[in-house]
């Protein structure tokens, strides 16, 4: 629920108030930021995109609906310049693929991990291994299948949700999604149990 201070501050920021988009800007620069690497997997790139958004937001300011809320559209925003940024840049360099996977950079709610996939016996060499070749498989998969599997698998968007987001139907949301853990469950072969990774 949107709190009085943050409704003040929408209503600034719609007029125009730099002060006001500064403490929008502070409060959600992190989560948009941890959105964004998680589908580059590059640290610089996500900061770069990350303010791209609020640019852009800040931009477009006079396009905000403040019913929708601002984290929504500064989220649609940055999720569809990271689509944009990884459909034109296929080769992309991703760093710090160890801790993304293990959830290192995640924080706030629990980062939602694949260490289930190896048995509870599993060393740690092992799992980093795991984690390498998880984010190698995503990083193989077409722009909007790892765009929208980020969405659902680590963001826990419902498929209405995304589909808003991405502005495509619910269908094509669920036909991706599919897709892109048919494709993982090829790459990741006797890493996956039974059951572990659905679509």
């Amino acid at each position: 629920m949107t709190d009085k201070k943050e409704i003040d501050e929408l209503e600034n920021f719609a007029k125009g108030d730099d002060n006001a988009f500064g403490q929008l800007v502070n409060r959600y620069k992190e989560r948009i930021y941890l959105v964004v690497l998680r589908i580059v997997k590059n640290n610089e790139d996500a900061k770069d995109l990350a303010q791209e958004a609020f640019v852009k937001a800040y931009i477009n300011r006079q396009s905000f609906r403040a019913e929708s809320g601002f984290f929504t559209w500064i989220y649609r925003i940055a999720v569809n310049l990271a689509l944009n940024y990884i459909s034109r840049n296929r080769d992309l360099r991703a760093e710090s693929i160890d801790e993304f996977e293990q959830g290192k950079l995640i924080r706030g709610k629990p980062q939602r991990s694949y260490d289930h996939l190896l048995s509870s016996g599993s060393d740690n060499l092992e799992k980093e291994e795991l984690a390498k070749t998880i984010s190698a498989a995503i990083e193989k998969l077409p722009p909007r299948q790892r765009t929208v599997f980020v969405l659902r698998h680590y963001e826990e968007k419902p498929h209405a949700e995304i589909a808003s987001i991405l502005s495509i139907t619910e269908g094509a949301v669920k036909a991706s999604y599919h897709q892109a853990v048919q494709k993982l469950k090829e790459s990741l072969g006797l890493y996956i149990k039974e059951g572990r990774l659905t679509s």
